[in-house]
């Protein structure tokens, strides 16, 4: 894939350090009753919202609590399987792809509609895939739609102020065209097997021209001009207080049992507790400072849920400095820190040990890659001794983290007591401010840094693997080997699933060996949810138990 910019990794770490304070995304799915469900009589559910979502607009949007939203009221061409292994139609009943990998053709559902009773047209995925592109609009995920469809990158690239008479003939040239109401034909730059992905994002739903001309860049703050083709609408807009969605009485598909989803704005881990423990809400996230009462809470523990987030902390070492451009000291300091420890103490529980790159739960996962990094004091410091370099250069070593955030500051010193305690050495710690840390990454001035990590915006490779190729701004180990580059770069447009699976591979065990990183933790979120919350089927892309299928929940007689 194209490197993401530094800007890109800057809102990855925010959202990673929100995930650090607060670890949410699913549960396990509900097993469906045989027999018709007796219901409740209110079928309302109350679900916890972290923040406020600034914008309900697809090209917009790029917070978990925006997107919490957002699926429950705008369905782009395809969806993901429960299982993630692939997607599924939605707006879209099928597609087919070209045989040289550049040409997908979505033929739309006749029966979809908007919640004002509108069709659904292959014109208006044209118009907000554009809008995607429109370097005026800068969309947060916009790149990914630039750099896979033809000319995208061209035109993404305008200058808005002194290209701007260009840019409505530009977008013309985009390879997306409405070859009739419901046939929506997108021609690729490239091979790109990772596109039906893209498709399924929820910042590729549809949008209105007709809306957007109306009431410009004020359409999606109203439920009045707030005009969807989801399962659900919203209906009311109470800015920090919450937001109120009813079914779409338009969708193409089954009629959702809840009446009404209440999104309630809370953003104290403790207030959201008390408002779950009183009733006021259905669904809450764990934050990790609540995570002890509730794992020792016998009647709350019963309604928790856990799931493996998408998402991986490391550690970043700079290789083309000493004493850590030799290897088997990165293998050693990799294998001389307790990962499980780590869970224990930094995250309380809320985690899962990580050795490999790609996240449990996502295609590509490979535990059998992880042995170089696998935590083992008496091989640590046997590697460590092989590699020829003293405790006392090794002493001389800084990490370097951002004073700022609570949890960097942990994983500084539990890192710091790790090598103490496991190799005897005694690295310094740098504390800097964020912008410092962030300039020096940049730059290249540091020996050790993080945590770092990613999260992922598709469960697909492609999304990883371009962080550690030689040309990434997110490549801030300097990491460069040829081999990895040609494996990432042929596996991205692959369009042979077994052969690409097996490139992103061994490109993943090239990482896990080489250490460009040492692979800390994966995030595990936690979740309560009423037992009389029915017809759950959550995965690891949820915002919270349920989002990707909303249709399908319903209230239990209790």
């Amino acid at each position: 894939m194209s490197a993401v910019s530094f800007t890109r990794w800057r809102v990855r770490a925010v959202a990673l350090a929100v995930l650090a304070s607060a670890i949410a995304s699913a549960c396990n799915p509900t097993t469906p009753l045989t027999q018709g469900p007796r219901l409740a009589k209110d079928q309302t559910l109350r679900v916890l919202l972290d923040d406020q979502p600034p914008t309900l607009d697809p090209g917009q949007t790029q917070y978990p609590y925006e997107t919490a939203v957002l699926r429950t009221i705008s369905e782009p061409l395809l969806k993901p399987k429960a299982d993630l292994s692939g997607v599924t139609p939605a707006a879209a009943e099928t597609y087919e792809v070209s045989s040289n990998g550049t040409v997908y053709t979505f033929h739309l559902r006749k029966t979809a509609e908007y919640w004002d009773g509108t069709q659904v047209k292959a014109q208006d995925f044209v118009y907000a895939w554009q809008r995607l592109i429109d370097p005026r609009l800068a969309a947060p995920n916009g790149p990914f739609f630039a750099g896979a469809i033809l000319n995208g990158e061209q035109v993404s690239g305008l200058d808005p102020q002194r290209d701007a008479s260009q840019i409505p003939t530009a977008l013309g040239t985009l390879g997306l065209k409405s070859v009739d109401d419901f046939t929506l034909q997108v021609t690729l730059s490239h091979p790109n097997p990772a596109f039906a992905w893209l498709a399924a994002m929820p910042a590729g739903g549809p949008i209105r021209q007709d809306v957007v001309t109306k009431y410009a860049d004020k359409w999606a703050s109203s439920p009045d001009s707030l005009v969807t083709n989801g399962p659900f609408r919203v209906t009311e807009m109470v800015p920090n207080v919450h937001l109120t969605v009813v079914p779409n009485p338009h969708y193409w598909g089954a009629k959702p049992k809840l009446t009404t989803i209440t999104f309630d704005v809370v953003n104290d881990g403790a207030v959201a507790l008390a408002k779950y423990k009183n009733g006021e809400l259905d669904e809450i996230d764990v934050q990790p400072a609540q995570a002890a009462v509730v794992a020792g809470d016998a009647h709350l523990n019963v309604d928790l849920v856990r799931t493996p987030a998408l998402s991986v902390f490391w550690i970043v070492f700079r290789l083309d400095q000493a004493p850590l451009n030799n290897v088997k000291v990165r293998q050693a300091i990799a294998a001389a820190i307790d990962r499980d420890a780590f869970i224990a103490q930094i995250f309380q529980g809320q985690g899962l040990p990580a050795e490999t790159f790609i996240p449990k739960g996502m295609p590509g996962y490979a535990p059998d890659l992880g042995s170089t990094q696998t935590f083992d004091v008496a091989r640590a410091r046997a590697t460590f001794a092989a590699s020829g370099v003293s405790a006392k250069d090794l002493s001389a070593v800084k990490f370097s983290y951002d004073q700022s955030s609570d949890f960097s500051k942990a994983t500084a010193k539990f890192v710091h007591d790790q090598l103490k305690t496991n190799l005897g050495v005694d690295i310094t710690l740098e504390a800097l401010d964020s912008n410092t840390l962030s300039s020096h990454l940049d730059t290249g001035d540091f020996q050790i840094a993080g945590p770092l990590g990613w999260m992922a915006d598709y469960p697909d490779p492609s999304d990883w693997f371009g962080i550690f190729l030689t040309t990434s701004s997110n490549n801030f180990a300097f990491y460069q080997n040829k081999q990895y580059d040609s494996f990432v770069k042929t596996a991205g447009s692959d369009i042979e699933p077994d052969r690409r699976a097996q490139e992103y591979k061994l490109a993943q065990g090239m990482l896990a060996n080489d250490v460009p990183v040492a692979f800390l933790a994966q995030p595990v979120s936690w979740y309560l949810v009423r037992p009389y919350v029915r017809g759950v089927t959550t995965t690891s892309v949820d915002e919270w138990p349920g989002a990707l299928f909303p249709a399908q929940i319903y209230i239990a007689a209790h």
